[in-house]
């Protein structure tokens, strides 16, 4: 079957031209790669900061000129794109060098950095970091084909764990390129999906690509990784979540649920994927992913569990560094400066998360050379909700990337796929 490989701002690429080789990378090859990941590139041949500056685009900068310039950053970007609110806050090593909050989330209600957020897809390292655990305890294998645990599924026998955090098994998402269910959740985004429902729809669709031929990003692949670790381990994914994640990196603002409901303070949150620009807080967040996957954090937070990922904080040494391996480099539309790791995005050496999901964008992001860590999120004003392929949160980020890591400039890749859009009627 012909294959597409979808870069989402990008033309589709024909996944046949994809290597004849194994998607499985020796381990010297992803050692090497962690450390090149992990190598700084200066911005100025041969210049260095000391311990209390960065090197910014301006040159060697305290952290507090640095701190005001990202304020600076953030409120212009706003203005010039029609923003709304923005929640931003940026740690080098265990300083802070900004923390922001502009905007309001409903009229006479400022934002401030103790709102909830959805946070997406910045859950997906969470369920990684339990599969690694399982490895290094000797409970499973990368390799495991996907049979061993649901023998019932269509070529799980081809399909092996690595495929799955790679997003290279070539299963289909529910919702991507599914007019069907985007007329359903669209017409009424108050009712709530199981994991099941979304998953048995997922798997009813054609196959993208051959395991291993293709990068397609789905959501589908990390539904069946909590699956498997909860059939492994005999517990429920929130369960694991809770005490294996949760628990142990202090995450005491991130909060698991697929209700609409979220902790007070929350963010508000806006869009136009309907048409007009409607308030799209209480709609469903079930649709995007499992239900134990479905979570709201604060900013605070994400940073946290950022650095925790680029750390390897609750990971073996080995598994650390084989998250960021760059198994999928020699896929089509993918090169060693921009390709998936296993469950993370790698771009010129940032590692990050970019949800987008109800009108709620945000991004997380870890940079190894400068251990410098951002999370971000923003709502969108009418002007900006208007502009409904634009994910803002990738743009403000590559704003503060520019300035704070000219030599790790990031690029919006575009390799998920924005929110889901109801098709304009014409005439």
């Amino acid at each position: 079957m012909p294959a597409v490989v979808r870069l989402w701002d990008r033309q589709p690429v024909d996944a046949g031209l994809a290597l004849n080789r194994p998607l499985r990378l020796a381990i010297a090859v992803a050692a090497a790669a962690v450390l090149a990941l992990a190598a700084s590139a200066p911005a100025h041949a041969g210049q260095s900061c000391s311990g209390s500056r960065i090197l910014t685009a301006s040159g060697c900068t305290s952290l507090a000129e640095a701190g005001k310039r990202v304020k600076q950053i953030v409120r212009e970007t706003m203005a010039d794109e029609g923003l709304r609110a923005a929640l931003v806050r940026v740690d080098v090593g265990n300083r802070t060098l900004a923390k922001t909050s502009p905007g309001v989330s409903i009229t006479g209600v400022p934002a401030n950095l103790r709102m909830q957020t959805r946070i997406g897809s910045i859950a997906i390292p969470y369920v990684i970091d339990i599969l690694f655990q399982l490895r290094d305890a000797g409970r499973l294998s990368l390799d495991d084909p996907l049979s061993k645990y649901f023998p019932g599924i269509a070529d799980a026998g081809r399909i092996t764990l690595l495929n799955l955090a790679t997003a290279t098994s070539g299963l289909p998402d529910w919702i991507q390129e599914n007019p069907s269910f985007l007329n359903d959740l669209y017409g009424n985004p108050f009712q709530q999906f199981t994991t099941d429902e979304i998953l048995d729809i997922a798997l009813q669709r054609q196959r993208i690509c051959e395991p291993g031929q293709c990068f397609h990003y789905a959501h589908t692949n990390f539904v069946l990784i909590g699956k498997v670790v909860s059939k492994v381990t005999g517990k429920p994914l929130k369960t694991l979540l809770q005490r294996r994640i949760l628990r142990p990196l202090g995450l005491r603002h991130t909060h698991i649920s697929a209700l609409p409901e979220m902790p007070r303070p929350y963010l508000n949150a806006y869009t136009a994927a309907r048409g007009p620009y409607e308030d799209s807080t209480a709609w469903t967040p079930s649709w995007g992913i499992s239900s134990s996957l479905t979570m709201s954090s604060t900013i605070g937070d994400v940073v946290k569990a950022a650095k925790a990922m680029g750390r390897g904080t609750l990971l073996s040494r080995r598994s650390a560094k084989e998250r960021f391996a760059p198994y999928t480099a020699d896929l089509p539309g993918f090169n060693r400066n921009l390709y998936y790791g296993l469950g993370v995005i790698i771009e010129n050496t940032w590692a990050i998360q970019n949800p987008e999901l109800n009108g709620y964008t945000a991004i997380q992001g870890w940079l190894p050379s400068k251990k410098m860590a951002v999370g971000l999120a923003v709502t969108k004003g009418p002007r900006a909700a208007a502009q409904t392929d634009e994910n803002y949160s990738e743009l403000l980020f590559a704003e503060l990337t520019d300035y704070l890591s000219p030599e790790h400039p990031f690029d919006a890749p575009g390799i998920t796929p924005p929110e889901p859009i109801l098709p304009r009627s014409r005439g």
